[in-house]
C-alpha cells in the first residue's frame, strides 16, 4: 500500500505533510482496519500498555474497537500493528471507512505515542504527536525518523492516573481532517483554533474510557476543493467546525452531560521530570531544548542539546549553557554531568544554593 499522509511540523514551525509505511497490514479474511502505533524515545519506559482503540464510521456508528489485556505492551523501536476488527457493523464483518478514531489508556502506565496510523483497503491516513503538542497536550522529544525525509515528530502521553500532571488519558481525531492537503494545512497555520478548538477533528481528554463516545460532526463537513489538484481542501466554512464557549467537556468519562463520577485523587508529584536519574543527550537538529524548558506541557527527562550548546533541567524549567573555556560557571558540566553554579563548585552564593545536585544512573545519546 502506499503511504498513510498526516502532517507534523517542521524546525520552522509550520505543518508539513509525512507519509509512513504500515508493517504488518491486516490479513483478509474477515474485514478490519489496520492501526500501527509508534512510541517517543527515552530512558526505555515511553512504551507501556497497548492503549484501547475504537473507531466510528462518518456518520458516528461504532465499527470495531481493541481491548487489549494488561500484559499487552508496546516497546521503544518496536512499531505494533493491531488489527481491529469490524465486530460492531451490522452484520458484523461489513467493510466500513474508520473517521473517527479514540485511543484511551485504562491502565496507569504512562505512554508517549509518536504517531498513530490508520489504513484498511480505501482509506488511510496518520495522527504525529505534532498535533498533541500544538493543541496543548503533554510532550516530549522523540528520535525515531519516520518517513521518506526522516522528520522526528514530538511524542504525546496519555496516562489514566495523570502521573505529574500529564493531561490527557484518551486523545481522539477524525481521520480525513489530518490528511495533509495544502490548503488544509494552511487552513491550520493560519487559524490554528480551527485544528485545536474543534473537538470532533482533535482533542486529548483527562479521563475519556474505552468505551466512551466522542463528538462527531453533524452533518458532515463541507469542504473546499484543494488548490494543489483537487480532493478535500479547507473547510467550507471554519467557522461552523470551531467549538463555541464551554461547548464541550474534556474531563467526561463516558459521554458529555453524564453525571459526574466521583474518582480518587490522581498520583501527582508534581515533578515534569519522569526518571530523574536519567539524561538524554541529542545530536539531532530539529530538537529545540530551549522549547522543552520554556513548554508549560513539557514532561521528560533533563536533556542536552550538543547543536545548542544547552541543558535542560525539565523538573525546573531552567536553561543552562554547556560549559566551555568561556563559560566556568552557572552551566552544565557534560563531561561530569554536573550543574556547575554561580561562582563555581563549592560557591555559597544565595543563587548556588538553590541548584540540585544530578546523578545520573543512566544516559541515552541520539546520535544524529
Amino acid at each position: 500500500m502506499s503511504a498513510a499522509l498526516g502532517f507534523v511540523l517542521n524546525a520552522a514551525g509550520l505543518f508539513v505533510p509525512l507519509g509512513i509505511e504500515l508493517k504488518g497490514a491486516l490479513e483478509k479474511p474477515k474485514q478490519g482496519t489496520s492501526v500501527q502505533i509508534i512510541v517517543g524515545s527515552g530512558d526505555g519506559t515511553t512504551g507501556g500498555n497497548v492503549p484501547h482503540i475504537a473507531l466510528w464510521d462518518d456518520d458516528g456508528n461504532r465499527i470495531g474497537q481493541y481491548h487489549p489485556s494488561k500484559k499487552d505492551k508496546i516497546s521503544e523501536g518496536e512499531p505494533r500493528t493491531i488489527t481491529v476488527e469490524h465486530t460492531q457493523t451490522r452484520p458484523k464483518y461489513q467493510q466500513a471507512d474508520p473517521y473517527y478514531v479514540t485511543l484511551s489508556n485504562l491502565e496507569n502506565d504512562a505512554i508517549c505515542i509518536a504517531a498513530v496510523t490508520i489504513a484498511n483497503e480505501k482509506i488511510s491516513g496518520t495522527f504525529y504527536g505534532d498535533t498533541g503538542f500544538s493543541c496543548g497536550q503533554s510532550w516530549f522529544l522523540s528520535r525515531n525518523k519516520i518517513g521518506q525525509s526522516f522528520q522526528t515528530p514530538r511524542c504525546v502521553w496519555l496516562d489514566a492516573d495523570h502521573t505529574n500532571k500529564i493531561n490527557a488519558r484518551a486523545l481522539s481525531f477524525h481521520l480525513n481532517d489530518l490528511a495533509p492537503s495544502t490548503d488544509k494545512l494552511s487552513q491550520y497555520q493560519e487559524n490554528k483554533d480551527s485544528l485545536c478548538k474543534s473537538t470532533p477533528r482533535f482533542s486529548f481528554w483527562g479521563n475519556l474510557l474505552p468505551d466512551g463516545i466522542v463528538p462527531f460532526f453533524k452533518p458532515k463537513l463541507q469542504y473546499k476543493e484543494d488548490s494543489s489538484g483537487g480532493g478535500e481542501g479547507a473547510d467550507e466554512d471554519p467557522k461552523k467546525v470551531i467549538d463555541k464557549n464551554n461547548q464541550y467537556d474534556k474531563s467526561v468519562y463516558m459521554h458529555q452531560g453524564e453525571h459526574k463520577q466521583k474518582t480518587g485523587r490522581a498520583r501527582d508529584t508534581g515533578s515534569a521530570n519522569h526518571n530523574p536519574e536519567h539524561l538524554v543527550i541529542t545530536d539531532y537538529e530539529d530538537h529545540d531544548v530551549r522549547e522543552v524548558c520554556e513548554h508549560p506541557n513539557s514532561y521528560g527527562w533533563d536533556v542536552v542539546s550538543t547543536r545548542q550548546g544547552l541543558f535542560c533541567d525539565i523538573d525546573q524549567k531552567q536553561l543552562y549553557v554547556l560549559c566551555s573555556d568561556a563559560v566556568k560557571d552557572n552551566c552544565f558540566d557534560l563531561e561530569n554531568k554536573v550543574i556547575v553554579p554561580k561562582g563555581g563548585m563549592g560557591s555559597r552564593d544565595e543563587l548556588s544554593a538553590h541548584v540540585l545536585a544530578k546523578t545520573y544512573k543512566t544516559l541515552d545519546h541520539w546520535k544524529n
